[in-house]
């Protein structure tokens, strides 16, 4: 849940501030972290698989999030 919620933070991050390669960038790097790190230690298997879908899940909502927080306003 933490790495979660940080990875959430992170997408708002990239959300304000950067752009569409930023958050594939990010992707990237975490499904790579994350996958080197379950096979290092041999912990691959199909929980893991639905753990990384959350920390996708994470990621891109923190972006939209951070997308939509990134817009002006629109005061009519």
């Amino acid at each position: 849940m933490i790495i979660a919620g940080i990875l959430f933070l992170a997408g708002m991050l990239i959300g304000l501030s950067g752009g569409y390669p930023a958050i594939l960038l990010a992707s990237a790097v975490v499904t790579a972290a994350v996958f080197s790190i379950w096979l290092i230690h041999g912990e691959l298997d199909v929980f893991s698989l639905f753990i990384w879908i959350g920390y996708m899940f994470a990621l891109q909502s923190g972006f939209v999030l951070g997308g939509y927080l990134g817009l002006p306003a629109d005061d009519g």
